[in-house]
């Protein structure tokens, strides 16, 4: 009896080995299955000009759920029911997504901004007070990279949920120098180079408006706006040109920027 006992085990022993060895052949044959089908997918989708956005978004859940189907498979290769281990992972599963409805959140607003595309990798956008080139949309979070080449992660609920200037749908941008002179200097002399200036530079688009105008003035100043319409890939350089050449043209002719208001307060401790 004890010899037949001793039998029984062995074969038990060598069955679950054998199961083991099995499950473990799935998982190594499994993933790497997954790793080429990812690879064949992502060839797929750049060869039909799919878009980054949806490209990066989807490929990380195809390759998670071809996982989990390798994972599952190995699971019963070793004998464990998928239906009981399914019904503990969905168990799990209330668990967790009660602990991680942040998370959740984050995927269903990655989801729509796949879906309504308020931007797209690549594009230029300013959001929660930062400003940047989308890099990533992944599943939970949006990744931009700033001009001073700081990666900054947002998370895709507060991204959907709050405005988003996104500066790379229109073709063309507004360049906007802002300046102060004083009462005593000549405005029409100072309006009528800055304009000059607008017009002379051979990036700003002449078929658009080109303004120098007072946005408002107080009892020693008035305040300007320069603006004119650039093509949006040299907003930036000549942003940095007109600021140079206004401060040029206005010294040469004399013309003073007025300095910043400073106000100073006197307390007297000694008051009865």
């Amino acid at each position: 009896m004890d010899l037949q006992r001793f039998e029984w085990l062995i074969d038990e022993a060598v069955k679950f080995t054998i199961s083991v060895g099995v499950a473990l052949l799935i998982l190594v044959v499994g993933f790497w299955l997954t790793s080429k089908i990812k690879n064949i997918i992502r060839n797929r989708m750049i060869k039909r000009n799919l878009d980054a956005s949806v490209r990066e978004f989807t490929l990380p859940i195809i390759s998670i759920l071809l996982k989990l189907m390798v994972i599952l498979s190995a699971i019963n290769a070793v004998g464990i029911q998928i239906t009981s281990f399914a019904a503990i992972l969905a168990g799990l599963a209330a668990g967790v997504g009660l602990s991680l409805q942040g998370s959740l959140s984050n995927l269903a607003g990655g989801l729509l901004i796949i879906a309504f595309k308020p931007f797209k990798i690549g594009d230029y956008i300013q959001a929660l007070g930062h400003s940047g080139t989308v890099e990533t949309i992944s599943i939970l979070y949006t990744t931009i990279v700033t001009d001073s080449q700081q990666v900054v992660t947002l998370p895709n609920s507060s991204v959907l949920n709050n405005p988003v200037v996104n500066y790379s749908v229109k073709d063309t941008r507004r360049v906007d120098v802002n300046l102060t002179l004083s009462h005593s200097e000549n405005i029409e002399k100072a309006q009528s180079l800055l304009k000059q200036m607008l017009e002379n530079e051979p990036k700003i688009i002449k078929t658009s408006p080109i303004t120098v105008d007072i946005n408002d003035f107080s009892n020693d100043r008035v305040n300007f706006s320069v603006r004119g319409f650039v093509k949006r890939e040299d907003h930036g350089s000549v942003l940095v040109k007109l600021h140079r050449e206004t401060k040029r043209i206005l010294d040469e002719n004399k013309i003073a920027i007025a300095p910043a208001q400073t106000d100073i307060r006197i307390i007297n401790e000694n008051t009865n």
